[in-house]
């Protein structure tokens, strides 16, 4: 896989100095954790999905683009459907697992929700070696009491599974979102990942559950940088786990807004608001991003493609880091560039290159956004 399959090599030269790479579920974790981009949710529920990745379906048309697929058992599900779903879910994982390595590698990397240790305990024994389809599995609502008791079920998974699956906590409770509650509960879920990180993928939040506890839901033209009590938990979860030191990948919140038909991206006011939130979350160290629906693949993944400008000031500073410190010039010479504070920012702009690529000069992400738009109109007729 890689990001915009959708774009030809001749495509690729007209817009990208560096094409994005290919990747795998078995790419090393901080690639991969990047990687993972617009992570679009599809319900349990969903009786065709093994039959979509294996046609191709997820790869193309509406879904181009798409490289991470989220089987949802949680708030996708109603609880009088959860054993019809559950059902469903194992036949689906099942079909999976006896396709060909071949058929499946073509498709999305795929992960699960589960609802509690226990259900993932249940499908390890439904579902047996067919797991192993999976890249991981996302724990919702994760606690300190709870954290520990996903990761031992996790093991078992994985065992059953016959390769590590990876764990993506996801944090979206009252005791993260309460302001008095808050401090210790990150700190305490902090220790816990730091002992597991080289089984975390990303780590998620869920801003519509923490706007549920306030009875708050925002409109299509507001980001969720605009919900002052969500931002500000937003905030205190990137200090905690945003730390260039610790490693791990923050993915941003979902954006429930979604439109389609327009020619031209950004010509809708859903379209445009989730371009400024994307952008938002990138400038507050958010990677990636939860969809709900394949209108926002590609304008999510777009909003990470690296400039020419940004890739050339990296690599500067990464190329002088074992010989110097102090300022450096910018090759544009229109900012100042510091070789200790901009080290790890350098560091992570150069990934973010290897997995989104970089463009040419004088092209913008919305050129590309366009041409991939027209590319998938002219596909329908």
């Amino acid at each position: 896989m890689r990001h915009f399959n959708i774009l030809t090599d001749s495509d690729l030269k007209t817009f990208f100095k560096y094409s994005p790479a290919e990747f795998n579920r078995d790419t090393e974790r901080e690639t991969l954790g990047l990687a993972l981009g617009a992570a679009l949710y599809t319900p349990g529920s969903r009786v065709d999905f093994a039959q979509k990745i294996l046609s191709g379906n997820y790869s193309t048309g509406t879904f181009a683009g798409l490289t991470t697929l989220i089987i949802c058992l949680e708030d996708a599900v109603a609880d009088s459907e959860l054993g019809q779903a559950e059902a469903n879910v194992i036949e689906e994982l099942k079909k999976l697992g006896s396709a060909k390595t071949e058929q499946l590698a073509a498709g999305p990397v795929l992960f699960l929700r589960v609802r509690t240790p226990e259900q993932l305990d249940m499908l390890i024994d439904q579902a047996g070696d067919a797991l192993n389809v999976l890249t991981g599995i996302v724990f919702p609502k994760c606690l300190p009491t709870t954290l520990p008791l996903f990761f031992e079920a996790l093991d078992r998974a994985s065992e059953r599974a016959g390769r590590k699956l990876y764990a993506l906590p996801l944090l979206e409770t009252k005791e993260v979102l309460y302001s008095e509650l808050r401090e210790q509960t990150l700190a305490e879920l902090h220790q816990i990942m730091q002992s597991e990180a080289d089984r975390i993928l990303t780590v998620r939040v869920g801003a519509t559950d923490f706007s549920s506890l306030y009875g708050l839901r925002r409109p299509a033209e507001r980001t969720i940088y605009d919900v002052h009590i969500i931002r500000d938990c937003l905030t205190a979860i990137l200090n905690r786990f945003g730390r260039a030191e610790d490693g791990f990948t923050v993915s941003g919140p979902v954006y429930e807004h979604f439109s389609g038909g327009e020619r031209l991206w950004l010509s809708s006011k859903p379209e445009a608001t989730l371009w400024e939130e994307v952008q938002l979350d990138i400038l507050n160290g958010f990677k990636g991003k939860t969809c709900i629906h394949p209108s926002q693949i590609s304008i999510v993944n777009a909003g990470y493609i690296v400039s020419l400008e940004a890739y050339d000031d990296a690599k500067v500073i990464l190329n002088e880091s074992a010989k110097r410190n102090g300022v450096l010039q910018s090759p544009k010479r229109n900012k100042m560039n510091e070789v200790k504070p901009h080290l790890s920012w350098a560091r992570k702009i150069a990934a973010q290159a290897e997995v989104y690529g970089v463009l040419n000069e004088n092209y913008q992400p919305i050129d590309v956004l366009n041409h991939i738009r027209a590319k998938q109109l002219s596909n329908q007729y």
